[in-house]
């Protein structure tokens, strides 16, 4: 439904709005900051970036090195406190852009306020009688400067609860201001008196100003901050709504398309009936396709899992809506056709994240089906009882293991006349989110509050080791049991921090170096070195002899051999990124990196295993590249002049303006074969990295591929370890090592004629026992029905025993289990007459895998599967006839 209020500005696209809104402000003087990515890299406790400001949290505390002190972004946002409300209410969404303008102590409320309303009446052409303010009710600052721009009769003053801000019970905070825009008479309550501050939809807040300028003290006081600060937020998706004269920010160029593709794939309609939840289903291929393209991946803890959920919410609906395969890897390439302008990284992602949404999918559509009949066998058990409410303990286990969800669960058991213990169902959930907060918290990483503390009261360590591996320094501080004291002793481990290093701190990837401390009065061996805040190096060791105290002039030396070592790995690492992308594609990036002195390891992006001839490839091209020995170049630039120049950044990484870019510069093509911003070590060129050699390619996760390699002196000795295996394979084979192959042929050749004959006796076996079996055989709703459980028997004797039992009996249901030593197997046979009576023997199958918790399936006349969950199997074998109902 369209409004009548901008006719001539309706034609404006959300694209437009993006564009103008930051080249607006950049005439006003502001840094145009490009989106952080939804993985917060300036502040490592929050789960994502939900808001603007997020990406400047070192800006407003003064602590940035930038040297602009006005900016604007349009910022990737990602929530889940409003998740229920999203396609119920015209605003709410998980994913959103935040536009927002700020300011470190430069401009405040005399210029922000003008600009705001500059910004709306003009380059957006909203008209002045359709805006309304509200101003904190102290803020006569705020107030006075509206009185210049508006009637007084448009500003509303209102209390604390909406219009201040507080970071918490202490420190920055400050009133806001805010701009309404009036959707007319005919929405919300409908009623005359109705104003701004009404809970209905008619007023849509369109944007925030919040102005901090106070520090809350212990006692309450509010202390003026000598250095004031703006932060603005303006939602992308609720200023094209209005500009386009849509009352619903789902009826914009931002989500119709996405819905009408959801409609065209489900064969649904978007009417009164259905449009909430196409809506639901827009917003979350949204948030999947960005959280994806940012690194975040399905998994059952932090960010995955929240991933996971969202995905799994939408997939159900699509479920409901009659759909029983992958949809929303569809909806991506909806969202990629609309988001591309401003965000062109996801050019070289969309194909992975359709993986990633597709494989996941998949998955959750095997857990419906068993969830289902894990879910059966569950209200079952409550009626047997003449129990009417399921406890929420066996409904979140269903949830949290299966993945099963809580509403299909409480839809389900209502159909069936049972109800759920919500509250059992919420303590639960509320005990598995404690156990998933303490492991986010307590993932290894140390107290930052403490290494901020000893930050802030030594500063910066000088790192002089790119060029040096032996420096001299002063010892500031020791620490031992996270505290600060005098001296470490002889055998006594602690923690150092020095006026200057040349030991590597571990960071992106490349563990910290190790190596010698010593004078004259003692010596300690630095077993590694830790960067818990990014510019303070933080040395773990262990005293050899002697004592250290605090301010002794010490004489440091970096292992040569392992720094050298670990330089080859690393430049490998570039060598290795940049093949990949030459053979498999652009769309690869880094997904994680480990480089040591023995290994490297890389994670990357793609979407399916490599074939042999691709790591072979691989290879060849790395191995070429060294042998052509180019050169390394390191250097240091603007972040623009790196992403101009076409360096690789690791996405989701928070750079600086200037940045290190190192480079490897192919001679013989004249051309630049790799270039990455990297703070690590490096050699000069890559013949110092001698060969190259892969050890293994798999998978870390869905999308993700590992490949685990060692260059240099660590693969000459991989070598050695082959040939020396190859050699002891040769010795017990009798056999020169060049014969193995024939030899090892000729071995498995017999083995297998070994293999067919045991096979024969043990089917001779089998049809002597087939007759005891078919003395079990049962009648159920007028058909035979016969379960039989043996010991040791592989799936091939399996089959051969239900041939038999079928050449027997005829026409019959069989369900044949075998437990061997390590898993149990089973297979089920479904004559073709039942199957035209309605048996199908892949849901049985199912039903029977769900009991075992394994998994199984098949076709209608013949199913198999099986599971290595071993433990009271035998209770699954009880009622075993509940499965023909």
């Amino acid at each position: 439904m369209c409004c009548t209020y901008l006719k001539g500005n309706m034609n404006k696209q959300s694209v437009e709005i993006r564009r103008e809104f930051l080249d607006f402000f950049k005439l006003n003087g502001c840094h145009i900051a490009a989106s952080d990515s939804l993985i917060p890299s300036g502040d490592k406790t929050l789960l994502f970036t939900s808001a603007g400001m997020v990406q400047f949290k070192k800006h407003f505390l003064g602590q940035s090195k930038d040297s602009f002190t006005r900016a604007a972004s349009c910022q990737k946002c990602f929530r889940t406190s409003d998740i229920e409300q999203v396609g119920v209410t015209a605003r709410h969404l998980t994913f959103f852009e935040m536009l927002g303008n700020f300011s470190f102590g430069d401009y405040f409320k005399k210029e922000a306020i003008p600009w705001a309303w500059e910004f709306l009446t003009k380059n957006m052409a909203l008209p002045e009688e359709k805006l309304f303010i509200t101003v904190y009710k102290d803020d006569a600052e705020a107030e006075e400067i509206w009185k210049k721009i508006v009637p007084s009769s448009k500003i509303t003053k209102l209390g604390k609860e909406t219009n201040f801000w507080n970071m918490g019970d202490t420190g920055p905070c400050g009133p806001c201001s805010e701009i309404y825009f009036d959707l007319g008479i005919d929405v919300g309550c409908k009623k005359y008196s109705c104003k701004v501050g009404c809970d209905c939809d008619r007023f849509v807040e369109v944007w925030n100003l919040v102005f901090t300028q106070f520090d809350r003290q212990l006692d309450g006081h509010l202390k003026i901050l000598p250095r004031k600060n703006i932060d603005t937020g303006m939602g992308l998706e609720r200023i094209t709504a209005i500009v386009q004269g849509k009352k619903s920010i789902f009826d914009t160029d931002l989500f119709l398309p996405i819905i009408e593709n959801c409609t065209n794939i489900l064969n649904v309609k978007n009417d009164e009936k259905n449009k909430l939840t196409l809506r639901m289903i827009a917003d979350h291929a949204r948030a999947i396709t960005f959280l994806i393209s940012d690194g975040v991946l399905p998994s059952n803890e932090g960010r995955g899992y929240v991933l996971r959920r969202i995905l799994r919410r939408a997939l159900r609906q699509g479920k409901l809506f009659g759909c029983h395969k992958p949809f929303m890897n569809e909806l991506s390439n909806c969202v990629f056709a609309i988001m591309i302008c401003a965000y062109p990284e996801l050019s070289s992602k969309l194909k992975n994240i359709k993986s990633i949404v597709e494989n996941e999918e998949g998955k959750f559509l095997e857990t419906l089906e068993s969830g289902s009949s894990l879910l059966s066998e569950i209200i079952k058990s409550y009626k047997s009882k003449n129990l009417k409410t399921i406890d929420g303990r066996d409904v979140f286990k269903l949830h949290d293991t299966y993945g099963f969800p809580y509403d299909l669960t409480k839809e389900i058991a209502c159909e069936c006349g049972l109800s759920i213990d919500e509250k059992s169902f919420k303590e639960e959930q509320k005990n598995a989110q404690k156990i998933s907060r303490s492991a986010w918290s307590g993932s290894g990483a140390k107290d930052i509050t403490f290494y901020s503390i000893l930050h802030k009261k030594f500063g910066d360590t000088k790192f002089v080791g790119y060029d040096n591996l032996k420096t001299s320094a002063k010892v500031l501080a020791i620490i031992k049991d996270v505290q600060e004291v005098t001296s470490l002793k002889e055998n006594e481990i602690g923690e150092m921090i020095l006026s200057q290093t040349s030991f590597y701190g571990e960071s992106g990837g490349q563990i910290g170096d190790k190596g010698i401390l010593e004078n004259t009065s003692f010596k300690a061996q630095i077993e590694n070195v830790s960067r818990p805040i990014s510019s303070l190096f933080v040395h773990k060791v262990k005293v050899l002899k002697g004592n250290v105290n605090v301010g002794d002039e010490i004489f440091a030396e970096v292992l040569k051999n392992d720094r050298k070592q670990i330089a080859r790995h690393h430049s490998a690492t570039h060598l290795l990124q940049s093949a990949l992308r030459d053979i498999l594609g652009d769309h690869i990036a880094q997904a994680g990196s480990f480089v040591s002195e023995n290994l490297m390891r890389f994670d990357f992006t793609h979407f399916s295993a490599l074939k042999k001839e691709e790591l072979i490839q691989i290879e060849h091209e790395i191995n070429c590249a060294i042998m052509k020995n180019m050169t390394v170049k390191i250097e240091n630039m603007s972040i623009n002049e790196a992403r101009t120049a076409g360096a690789t950044a690791l996405f989701g990484e928070k750079y600086g303006d200037i940045v290190r870019v190192v480079s490897i510069f192919d001679g013989e093509a004249k051309s630049t074969y790799s270039m990455e911003l990297c703070g690590g070590t490096h050699i000069k060129n890559t013949g110092e990295i001698g060969f190259f050699k892969i050890i293994s390619e798999s998978s870390v996760g869905a999308g993700i591929r590992r490949i685990e390699a060692t260059a240099g002196t660590a693969a000459q000795v991989r070598v050695l370890e082959q040939d020396n295996l190859i050699e002891k394979i040769a010795e017990l084979l009798n056999s020169s090592k060049y014969e193995i192959v024939d030899k090892l042929s000729k071995h498995i050749e017999d083995t297998k004629l070994l293999e067919n004959e045991i096979a024969k006796i043990k089917s001779s076996l089998i049809s002597d026992e087939v007759d005891s079996y078919i003395k079990n055989i049962k009648q159920i709703n007028g058909m035979n029905f016969l379960f039989v459980a043996v010991n040791d028997v592989d799936i091939k004797n399996l089959k051969a025993i239900s041939d038999k039992l079928k050449e027997k009996i005829g026409n019959a249901v069989l369900i044949i289990v075998s437990k061997n030593v390590n898993k149990l197997s089973f297979l089920v046979s479904v004559a073709k007459d039942y199957v035209k009576e309605g048996i199908d023997a892949s849901k049985i199958a199912k039903k029977f895998a769900a009991k075992i918790k394994g998994s199984g399936g098949g076709k209608p006349d013949f199913a198999q599967g099986g599971t290595k969950n071993l433990l009271n199997i035998e209770n699954a074998f009880k009622n075993i006839e509940s499965l023909m109902e």
